[in-house]
């Protein structure tokens, strides 16, 4: 199934792009609701004749050492394509600020002179590292835009935004061979020919994916709740929504608190796949499925608003959760410091060696315990016959992490210093010490091996970026990757915790269960459209306010009155500009020119059972 789905996006994402063949006609029909139905899609269409002919990668040269450990960080000493300009040249890149106070600043610190001092000043080159803000990275980027002065190299993870700068014409096209001469061990580590094809437009390559390891378990994405409270409680853990539900009333009130849930930046990343009728209508889920605007008119999106609503009235939702727009973006807020603080059921992060905030969460509640939550192991929603859940659906990452682009501004000089960083930043001396510092600074071994990050306020001059400089070595990996899968998910989590044992064996618990279901087929991602969406350029900017004051309005409305609000609510919203987005994306989608679903995601195959016993076995009675 996972190769099935990757073949797809092969194969939909190298047609040729011309947007303006689909704007003469009369757009589709949208239906209000969509009913789920068991249609077959079309099958997507031969690449063109005109998909560049692949490129031959070089075989390195007997003193080319590129790839190998123990060669140190000087790209001199590597051979290869590493020669130093004649002319000095300067390099930008865009880099997410997140606006932590427990992070150095994005353009200068240890790291980033560390950079100038062993790749930039043997290569005469100058690496300057552009702060972008994280909560609204297209915004930093279109202010840059406006002043005429883009980075050399812009990363961004959502397909709609940087195909969205290469429909207008913001991106130079990548001279695949060059690239692959310049920066073979960054081309063969990402995926090679395969995941580059897979991301081309307009019969060329505008994309750069770097690698993301085990794409479709989304395992980095981690919700730890407070465990000892059902133990606390002599309670089991619930087995059904209406126990989950009748458990938080109990946690209020055993422990005085004001609300034990929150919705912290919920509308800046909605989603409801697990809300979704199942199996998916393919032509719904082209629409609909998309974190960047919000989908009001999904029948899953009315699913999930009508039970936040039905908690927000039991007095489970902090009423003011609509001031904290925090979270993913990893700020921290008023949200954050309830759970710190202990008042708070759950929270949810990206996970990482070096944890600052469960590190503060313990010192302030030595007593606590986490767990990490992940389906059926918290509550569980409803079964089939056979004693299988009903509830199918999880959302896949992207199969690529950061999408890097080049600006159509950079020189030729630019370009190539910009791939020979690249090809830097993938040697193994250098991605490490960018991912772990140095041992005894920013981290100790054990006698086993085993390396565990140190507190940031203990790292010195060495401190760290936001989950150990990730947003600078993510250029190569979305995540640290060790050895086998099951490594890997144990060398992201803390180390350093009272409870890092229990936790990381939940880890690996809750990854065998996402595999599980990921090789069943019941993983997958949004749709990716080989034209740009130019009506979601034209109207996002308005649609995610207007959504963040309809959705809020939704959640606190009285229960009686919500089917009304969101019939009004649809209607408002449809008028604003998302019509013209769930059209264009219809006829794109029409045109051959979007990705399909899974065959058990749509109903085109038989849903197949999978043992799932060894995620519930976990009581406290």
């Amino acid at each position: 199934m996972k190769k099935r789905l990757f073949a797809i996006l092969l194969a939909a994402l190298m047609l040729i792009s011309v947007l303006s063949a689909c704007k003469g006609e009369q757009p589709p029909e949208i239906p209000d609701s969509p009913e789920p139905t068991n249609n077959t899609s079309p099958t997507p269409p031969a690449p063109p004749s005109t998909t560049p002919p692949p490129v031959v990668v070089p075989e390195p040269e007997p003193d080319d050492f590129r790839g190998q450990a123990g060669i140190g960080w000087n790209p001199l000493d590597y051979g290869g394509a590493f020669e130093a300009f004649d002319n000095p040249v300067t390099i930008e890149i865009g880099t997410f600020d997140r606006g932590r106070d427990d992070a150095p600043p994005i353009p200068d610190n240890y790291y980033t002179r560390w950079v100038n001092e062993n790749f930039g000043a043997n290569l005469n080159v100058t690496v300057k590292y552009v702060p972008i803000v994280r909560s609204d990275t297209m915004m930093s980027y279109n202010l840059l835009f406006a002043a005429d002065t883009p980075p050399t190299m812009l990363m961004e993870y959502d397909w709609p935004k940087v195909t969205e700068w290469w429909g207008e014409g913001a991106l130079q096209k990548i001279d695949l061979q060059q690239f692959v001469e310049i920066a073979p061990t960054w081309f063969k580590n990402s995926g090679g020919q395969e995941k580059f094809d897979a991301f081309s437009v307009g019969a060329g390559y505008y994309f750069a994916p770097a690698l993301r390891p085990y794409w479709d378990t989304n395992y980095t994405w981690v919700t730890f709740f407070r465990d000892d409270w059902y133990r606390d409680n002599d309670l089991g853990l619930p087995t059904t929504w209406e126990e989950w539900v009748e458990d938080q009333l109990i946690f209020k009130e055993k422990y005085n608190l004001p609300y034990t849930l929150d919705l912290y930046g919920f509308t800046n990343n909605f989603q409801f796949y697990l809300e979704s009728p199942f199996p998916r209508d393919e032509r719904e889920w082209v629409m609909y499925s998309d974190v960047n605007v919000p989908s009001l008119p999904a029948p899953g999106a009315y699913n999930r608003l009508k039970m936040l609503n039905h908690l927000y009235n039991l007095g489970l939702i902090n009423p003011e959760f609509e001031l904290d727009e925090g979270g993913a973006a990893g700020v921290q807020t008023k949200v954050l410091q309830d759970f710190i603080n202990g008042n708070l059921y759950r929270y949810s992060f990206f996970v990482q060696p070096s944890m600052p905030d469960l590190e503060a969460f313990y010192a302030n509640n030595p007593d606590a315990s986490l767990g990490i939550m992940y389906n059926n192991t918290v509550y569980e929603w409803e079964r089939d016959a056979n004693g299988y859940i009903t509830e199918r659906q999880d959302r896949a990452t992207n199969p690529a992490g950061f999408f890097l682009c080049f600006s159509e501004k950079a020189t030729a000089d630019e370009i190539k210093a910009a791939y020979m960083y690249l090809e830097w930043m993938v040697q193994p001396d250098v991605l490490d010490h960018f991912q772990w510092g140095t041992e005894g600074v920013t981290y100790t071994v054990d006698a086993s091996g085993n390396r565990t990050m140190k507190p940031v306020e203990e790292q010195g001059d060495m401190w760290m970026g936001f989950s150990s400089n990730k947003d600078y070595w993510a250029v190569v990996v979305e995540a640290r990757a060790v050895g086998s899968a099951e490594d890997t998910v144990a060398a992201i989590m803390p180390g350093n915790l009272p409870q890092s044992e229990k936790l990381i064996q939940e880890a690996l618990d809750r990854y065998a269960y996402l595999r599980v279901r990921a090789d069943a087929g019941l993983t997958y991602g949004d749709p990716f459209f080989a034209t740009p969406i130019t009506s979601l350029a034209e109207y996002t900017g308005a649609l995610v306010p207007l959504f963040a004051e309809l959705a809020t309005a939704l959640v606190k409305a009285d229960p009686a009155a919500f089917d009304a609000m969101y019939e009004d609510a649809v209607a408002r919203y449809r008028d604003a500009g998302f019509a013209e987005i769930e059209h264009e994306r219809l006829a794109a989608y029409e045109a051959g020119l979007a990705t399909l679903l899974p065959d058990i995601a749509a109903g085109r195959a038989p849903f197949v059972p999978f043992d799932h016993t060894h995620v519930i076995d976990r009581e406290y009675k």
